[in-house]
């Protein structure tokens, strides 16, 4: 069953945001396209979240809608939403490596993978179990300093809102929420991310592109 983003992280930010998109079949086959590839892999909920969006000449382009089969995650054919940082979109069931095969024209196929051993675990402290309502919150999470090419970000849903934050810092090793709670809620979900940026192993000429791979841990939480 197919299942959309539940943790809208940095990865996916943007996803509910309508965007102007280009059809592809009419775009001459020397124009390279930039490929924006992104897997969220949750591993709390064991769900495998893959994104892909396509520009034209580079990152700064038109969007791009792709013919049928354009591009396939694992050999399936994902939806096509028109919205978001990634447009393309497919969520699975457990923790599978991750192939993109992108048909640029006939005979031009490009093929990238990702897996989550891409990217180090982070995980939430046991001892974590409330966030205050009003102030700072510093979570020290289990697992490796922030590394070059990758954040960490801490989302917050409740009813009534979402917060996030984002700690860029290499070397670090936590993150600091300062939430306040407007909604006056009493509880919340609080996801964990590590997102890491590769390269991608095969580009479309000199369009170049990414592979965001997010490592997610997700617990609930209440407000203090």
């Amino acid at each position: 069953m197919r299942k959309y983003f539940l943790y809208a992280s940095l990865l996916f930010a943007g996803m509910f945001t309508a965007c102007d998109n280009e059809d592809a079949d009419g775009i001459d086959p020397s124009i390279p396209f930039y490929q924006n590839l992104g897997v969220e892999y949750n591993v709390t909920q064991n769900h495998t979240h893959i994104g892909a969006n396509f520009n034209k000449y580079n990152s700064e382009g038109a969007n791009l809608r792709l013919p049928a089969k354009g591009i396939l995650f694992n050999g399936k054919e994902p939806d096509f939403l028109g919205m978001g940082t990634y447009m393309y979109m497919l969520s699975e069931s457990g923790l599978a490596p991750v192939t993109f095969t992108f048909t640029r024209w006939k005979g031009q196929v490009y093929t990238n993978k990702a897996s989550i051993d891409d990217v180090d675990p982070i995980a939430l402290p046991e001892s974590l179990t409330s966030i205050k309502s009003n102030g700072a919150t510093v979570i020290t999470w289990i697992g490796k300093p922030i590394g070059k090419d990758e954040y960490v970000q801490a989302h917050l849903t409740y009813d009534g809102g979402v917060y996030d934050v984002n700690n860029t810092q290499e070397g670090a090793t936590f993150v600091t929420l300062n939430f306040t709670n407007p909604a006056s809620a009493a509880k919340g979900t609080l996801f964990l991310s590590r997102i890491k940026k590769l390269p991608l192993q095969e580009s479309n000429g000199a369009a170049g592109g990414k592979i965001d791979v997010s490592y997610v841990r997700n617990k609930d939480v209440t407000f203090e």
